[in-house]
Parts: C-alpha cells; sequence; structure tokens
C-alpha cells in the first residue's frame, strides 16, 4: 500500500507542511510519494530530497529583515517581489537538482497564464518547477518554460490529491491550508480577516524604512546599508511605489474607519491576497469534492498573513497540531495499532 501527501498552497502559512510530515513521521507513517502547490511544493521537494531537517532550521532561524532581503522587493520584474534568494537557498541547499535524484517519487503543480491548463512537473530542474509553482500572481513574477508563461498552480490544483495518485498513491493524505478562509468562515470574522491582510501592506511599507531603523538603533548602520544595496538590484519599493500599499480612501457616505465594526480599508495589495484567499478556499473546495483524498488535514492559520515567513516555528507547531488533533482517525484509516 502507497501513501501519497498532497501539500497545498498558502505561501508563509505552507510552513505548517513541516509540523504536519513531522507529525505523521512521529505515528510511524510512511509517505512513499509527494506532491506539492506552491509553497507545499517548496517543502515537498525539500522533503523529497531528505532534506527536511535542514529546511526546518532554516526557517525557524528567519527574522523578520531577513526575510526581506530573501524576498527582493521591486516593482520591475513582473511581481511585487522576485524570491530570487528563496529559490536559490532551495537549490543550493535544500533540494535535488533534478527529478531523477529524489529519494522518493514527487510533482508539483503550475499554471498556464494564458490557457488556464494544469501543468505538471514530474521531471526536469527540481527549483524551476518549484518556482514556478510558486508564482504567485502580482506578487512573483510568471516564469517562462517551454515557451509558456506559468503562474501559481493554485489558480487551478491548490491540493494536488490527483497528481499523488498520478503517482502511484492508493491511499492520499492531504493538508488544506485554506480551510480557514472560506467564505462561510471569513463572513464570521470579518474585522479579523482585515487585521490580517493588512499585515501584508505593512509588511512590504517596513521593507525599506525598518531595516534602517532597526540597524540605526543598534549601531549597525554599515549592515543596514549593505542589506539595502543588495536589494537595490530589485528596485526596492521608494515612497511612490508605496503608494499602492495605502488603503483605498473613505468617501462621504458616513463610513467612519475608526467604527471598530468595520474592518481595515483595503490597499491595493490587500484586495489582491485577500482575492487569492478566496479564490484559493473556493477552488480547493470544489477539486476536494471531485477528488477526495483519504485523509484530508486542516491546520488552524487564521491568525497568520501570507508574509510572515518569519513566524515558521509557530506555524510548524500548528501543523503538528493538526495532525494530533485527528491522529485516532489517521491511526484508524491506515489500520495502524497504538503504541
Amino acid at each position: 500500500m502507497k501513501i501519497g501527501l498532497a501539500l497545498g498552497s498558502g505561501a508563509a502559512r505552507g510552513w505548517a507542511h513541516i509540523g504536519v510530515i513531522q507529525a505523521l513521521e512521529a505515528l510511524n507513517i510512511k509517505i512513499d510519494v509527494v506532491a506539492g502547490c506552491s509553497i507545499g511544493a517548496y517543502v515537498g521537494s525539500a522533503y523529497a530530497s531528505n532534506k527536511l531537517p535542514e529546511l526546518s532550521d532554516w526557517v525557524q532561524s528567519l527574522t523578520e529583515w531577513q526575510v526581506f532581503s530573501l524576498m527582493g522587493v521591486g516593482f520591475q520584474r513582473g511581481g511585487l517581489v522576485s524570491g530570487q534568494k528563496v529559490f536559490t537557498a532551495l537549490e543550493d541547499t535544500f533540494a535535488a537538482k533534478s527529478f531523477a535524484e529524489l529519494s522518493k517519487p514527487f510533482a508539483a503543480v503550475a499554471t498556464d497564464l494564458y490557457s488556464g491548463k494544469e501543468v505538471n512537473f514530474t521531471t526536469g530542474s527540481i527549483v524551476e518547477a518549484v518556482k514556478a509553482s510558486c508564482a504567485i500572481p502580482g506578487l512573483f513574477p510568471p516564469v517562462l518554460h517551454q515557451n509558456r508563461w506559468l503562474v501559481d498552480g493554485a489558480v487551478v490544483n491548490p491540493v494536488p490529491v490527483n497528481m499523488c495518485r498520478l503517482l502511484g498513491a492508493d491511499i492520499v493524505i492531504a493538508v488544506n491550508l485554506s480551510a480557514d478562509f472560506r467564505p462561510q468562515s471569513l463572513a464570521d470574522n470579518q474585522i479579523d480577516h482585515g487585521l490580517n491582510q493588512k499585515k501584508t501592506s505593512d509588511f512590504f511599507k517596513r521593507s525599506k524604512g525598518q531595516i534602517k531603523q532597526w540597524f540605526s538603533k543598534s549601531g549597525n548602520q554599515e549592515v543596514a546599508e549593505q542589506i539595502l544595496k543588495e536589494n537595490s538590484q530589485d528596485n526596492v519599493l521608494n515612497d511612490e511605489c508605496l503608494e499602492v500599499l495605502d488603503p483605498v480612501s473613505i468617501d462621504n457616505s458616513g463610513l467612519q474607519q475608526a467604527n471598530v465594526n468595520v474592518p481595515p480599508a483595503p490597499s491595493i495589495i490587500n484586495a489582491m491576497t485577500g482575492s487569492l484567499d478566496i479564490l484559493t478556499a473556493r477552488v480547493t473546495r470544489s477539486r476536494l469534492a471531485g477528488d477526495p483524498p483519504d485523509i484530508l488535514i486542516e491546520p488552524q492559520l487564521r491568525d497568520f498573513g501570507m508574509m510572515e515567513f518569519y513566524r515558521a516555528t509557530e506555524l510548524i507547531t500548528e501543523g503538528k497540531n493538526s495532525v494530533d488533533r485527528i491522529a485516532k482517525q489517521i491511526k484508524y484509516q491506515l489500520n495502524l495499532k497504538d503504541g
């Protein structure tokens, strides 16, 4: 009996996948094949390369300013961030060079921007496949691959259960990071969700000024200037660019932003990322209904912003907790004995 693991999309929330895998291993569950979408492809490629412990240590060491530096913030790359350093780290340290070198079968999912077709990677370069799978529209630039422009696989297949089955899995365990972003869930938590979305624009606003402030206070002005110099190649956001991170203007209709019953006014980035959350949740629900996994794991991630990659320890813990909550069900369905 082959067990497949389908790791879903979710930007920074994807570090929860690490905790899920660690908890499954603690239950003595052997994963035979892995498929991933977006951040799920990033974590999945490291897992299939036997490099998950190294990735776990690295992400838990990241501070907010290190995430700023790694992302490479700028507007002239077809997206708000280049992410090149993140993918360089994957290629150099956390993943095999090609699919042929992996310790277990692995697949990554992307989307053809112009045809809308699902694009599946099972051969070739690992980093190119993951880079395409992670190309969140508007945030990361599209990737040119074999004469096609590819974006995030979450547009068409956020939790690639079907790829696990194509790789030969008899039983599929799926990890859905979008459970807290279903419309019915958001309707009951509009204020909290608005504040969560605001974290994303706040992150980018801090990408320049905060670095200077942190290091000038500590006397490490040279370090700050070096970080900004490195990111200048990525066209760090200037004051004009930062205007797109400002919230929409409040008109004279009587709507007061100070009103506690009104969610924060969205910026362009917030409107985009919030829409992506809803889109992903809806597509996920549809795909999982049409091709349901045998076991579904859904971490509770409502409080985590999509760019909070520096909260890895908390995310990994929630990943573990999401498995622990249904451990008996998992053991029962896999016919595992307690102890």
